[in-house]
């Protein structure tokens, strides 16, 4: 019953039918100094998930032509059949960001954190990187590289 009142309450959040937009704040991305924009080529995609790609680019809000920066594209495949467009992005915008140092827990203390816990649940943020977004000098930065021949 608790579930039923939190869906109807977030209503919007649970909708799968939209992207969820943090609202009232922008997201930069902070380059070192001496960066280089970096172009990748665009990866080959197997035949059989060409059509669901393609599909996928067409939710896409906006298709660019030329950027400075091109990161090739990881297609993840989800339980539902549909695809998920991921960034490579440890090849080309990764090595050019400042870093704010923030230490990852080990598994040893999220285990200890989550002991003594109920449940476990999984979250599928429908579309999560879109759901902050970027400041326009930023956008250019996160360009997929993308051919479907």
């Amino acid at each position: 019953m608790k579930i039923q009142l939190l869906k109807a309450k977030y209503a919007r959040v649970f909708d799968i039918n939209s992207v969820g937009k943090i609202e009232g704040m922008q997201a930069k991305l902070k380059l070192k100094s001496h960066y280089k924009p970096v172009i990748k080529k665009a990866r080959q995609v197997s035949f059989s998930i060409k059509p669901r790609i393609e599909q996928e680019l067409e939710n896409l809000e906006k298709k660019v032509k030329q950027s400075k920066w091109a990161t090739p594209i990881v297609a993840i495949p989800k339980a539902s059949n549909e695809i998920r467009l991921c960034g490579d992005y440890k090849v080309t915008v990764n090595p050019n960001l400042v870093i704010d140092s923030h230490p990852i827990p080990t598994v040893e203390e999220l285990f200890t954190d989550m002991s003594g816990g109920e449940k476990i649940t999984k979250i599928d943020l429908s579309q999560a990187y879109l759901q902050l977004e970027l400041t326009p000098e930023s956008r250019d930065i996160l360009t997929l590289n993308v051919e479907i021949y």
